[in-house]
């Protein structure tokens, strides 16, 4: 008798409703459940998907307990959450980072982490490649990484906090950040960043990077870095963000990403592009 496939559950925006089914499919779960924070769009999401419907988060996370549970809609994976989903028997996975303000954020970071952040470029087959070429030839000196989705793959929030995981871990923390934003507005938390945006970072030595965000385009994550004499391009080469998102689900490799640096970073990023000046992160992270 074949072997029953695990179920999944997941709290996604209506717009995902393609992508949680192909990441089901691609990651052999079934997927029986769904809810959204949009009612009004609930009736047609269950009948594009035919599952169950689950009209609150908190019922989820306690109702489904043998089911993997995917954290897809933005902003969704909320600090209040925390305590629930660490009581659950089967993993927590999630594609956006934790939403919250930055107090709340940096207290957290202290914790283990509750849902599985994926995909994160610091983790890619590609980085893990290219850290060979790192040793051989030193570390960069520059680099330009480029992350960029549509708003059904994810949040400007995601890729930047991606993003800035990957140039710290590349570089170590950057002396100086100075961001630009295009959008509507300019959030108070960089949990609720939106849109299109640039940040150029400084760090010591005169070692520099610029990086390319938006949550309108379609999905791709690149980096150029360049060392003495040397330059390597890194990427998820052919795998699309659905197989990325199923074999995160699988692994059992850690993919921690919440150190308050790296939220100090993001905090930077996004206080620059309020004030139209370069901001040092060591100054943000000394206010929490």
């Amino acid at each position: 008798m074949a072997k029953k496939p695990t179920s999944l559950v997941a709290w996604i925006a209506p717009n995902q409703a393609s992508l949680v089914k192909e990441v089901a499919k691609a990651a052999n779960l079934s997927l029986v459940a769904v809810g959204t924070s949009e009612q009004s769009a609930r009736s047609d999401l269950l009948a594009s998907l035919k599952v169950e419907s689950c009209e609150d988060i908190r019922a989820m996370i306690n109702g489904y307990d043998d089911s993997i549970f995917w954290i897809a809609e933005p902003t969704a994976y909320d600090i209040s959450l925390c305590k629930l989903i660490r009581h659950r028997t089967m993993p927590t996975i999630t594609t956006s980072p934790l939403s919250g303000n930055m107090d709340e954020l940096v207290i957290e970071s202290g914790k283990p982490p509750a849902a599985k952040y994926v995909p994160l470029f610091r983790r890619s087959t590609g980085f893990g490649e290219a850290s060979d070429d790192i040793e051989q030839f030193g570390q960069p000196t520059s680099a330009h990484c480029t992350m960029i989705c549509s708003s059904a793959e994810g949040s400007l929030w995601s890729r930047l906090f991606d993003a800035m995981d990957f140039i710290d871990h590349l570089f170590g923390t950057p002396e100086i950040v100075q961001a630009f934003l295009h959008s509507d507005r300019i959030p108070d938390e960089p949990s609720d960043l939106r849109g299109d945006m640039t940040v150029n970072v400084q760090f010591q030595q005169q070692r520099c990077a610029t990086v390319l965000l938006s949550d309108q385009a379609a999905w791709k994550r690149e980096t150029l870095m360049i060392s003495e004499n040397h330059s390597i391009t890194i990427g998820d080469g052919d795998k699309s963000l659905v197989q990325l998102i199923a074999d995160g689900i699988h692994s059992s490799e850690a993919t921690t990403a919440d150190a308050p640096r790296v939220l100090a970073l993001c905090e930077a990023a996004r206080l620059s592009c309020l004030t139209g000046s370069s901001e040092q992160p060591s100054r943000v992270l000394e206010m929490f």
